[in-house]
């Protein structure tokens, strides 16, 4: 996918989600006990799994002082957008996360209240809260649901073979503000078998690089996957290509459920400092048949996100899950 299909697909995505905004909340509220009926027309188990991996609450819990309804979310993201309007700031900044959560929130009753945060949260909460991202570890108060995924849930169809791929690893993303990425390209850019760089902002050091399209980083093997402000973004199309993800064990998570990828089964596990990178590729570029079986296993893992009506199902029922343990002041 390059610059202008990814363009597209946000276009078609701010257009198509500004538009149902003029569709009464009441229709959505409506359709809702049909769209849990759907349950029945899936594998009950592994949608049951998820939901229960995403919503870990298993007691009544008391919201915030500032839980929203969904007609109270609408209205803070008006006045948020007509701000930046104002003041010539981007208005496209966290609408997507806006848009993602106000969808789903609009199936359940309006006096149903909820606590969120927007943005990569690599932090943990002391009451239940919707977020995008969180840690793996410790984090039960953080429900995770598909926020921002038009950036982060950009599968791929890979049409270069394996065996035509480069036998190299490459890498290419801001680095800025990242400690994590900033020491791994500083220490390993001038490895030979890494085509590694930041992209942006331009800077006169040697690891600074052009910046790489998707189409381009897929004539590689390897290709590194490195968690920033919170999760690695291209993980996702990574594990939906013909090459291999590379990378540490993940910190933090996603919808995508990085906490639930088996090291050396659905990537290549490296080492937090990086050190074995080198020697572990070099290995599987002389193993190639075990390298094609790390990345059918990651094929396989993305499957189960492909279905549209059951992502939407699982998002329903997560929130259904939180409403049902959430009690608010007045209660």
């Amino acid at each position: 996918m390059n610059k202008n299909q990814i363009q597209k697909v946000k276009f078609f995505y701010y257009l198509t989600n500004t538009l149902s905004l003029l569709i009464p909340r009441v229709l959505y509220r409506s359709s809702l006990k049909s769209q849990l009926k759907t349950l029945d027309q899936h594998s009950v188990e592994s949608i049951k799994s998820r939901v229960d991996y995403y919503n870990r609450i298993d007691k009544k819990f008391q919201l915030s002082d500032s839980a929203v309804t969904n007609n109270e979310l609408f209205f803070n993201q008006m006045l948020k957008l007509k701000k930046r309007f104002v003041n010539k700031i981007s208005v496209k900044k966290r609408t997507t996360y806006f848009f993602d959560l106000y969808r789903v929130f609009s199936f359940f009753p309006k006096h149903k209240k909820l606590d969120y945060k927007f943005g990569d949260i690599i932090n943990t909460f002391p009451s239940p809260t919707i977020v995008k991202s969180r840690p793996i570890l410790n984090s039960k108060n953080s429900i995770i649901m598909g926020l921002n995924k038009v950036r982060h849930f950009n599968f791929i169809e890979d049409s270069i073979n394996f065996a035509d791929k480069k036998d190299m690893a490459v890498w290419r993303g801001y680095a800025k503000n990242s400690k994590n990425r900033e020491y791994f390209i500083k220490n390993y850019y001038d490895v030979p078998i890494f085509d590694i760089g930041q992209h942006a902002p331009k800077i006169n050091e040697p690891w600074y690089k052009a910046y790489m399209p998707i189409s381009e980083q897929l004539k590689y093997k390897f290709i590194f996957c490195i968690e920033g402000a919170d999760t690695a973004t291209n993980i996702k199309w990574v594990m939906s290509s013909n090459s291999v993800c590379v990378m540490p064990n993940p910190k933090y998570e996603t919808w995508f459920m990085e906490g639930k990828l088996k090291p050396d089964f659905h990537y290549i596990c490296l080492k937090d400092d990086f050190s074995d990178a080198e020697e572990k590729i070099n290995f599987f570029i002389k193993h190639p048949d075990q390298l094609k079986k790390i990345i059918a296993n990651a094929n396989g893992y993305v499957d189960q996100f492909k279905n549209k009506r059951k992502e939407k199902l699982i998002s329903l029922l997560v929130l259904n899950k939180y409403f049902s343990y959430s009690k608010d002041h007045s209660s």
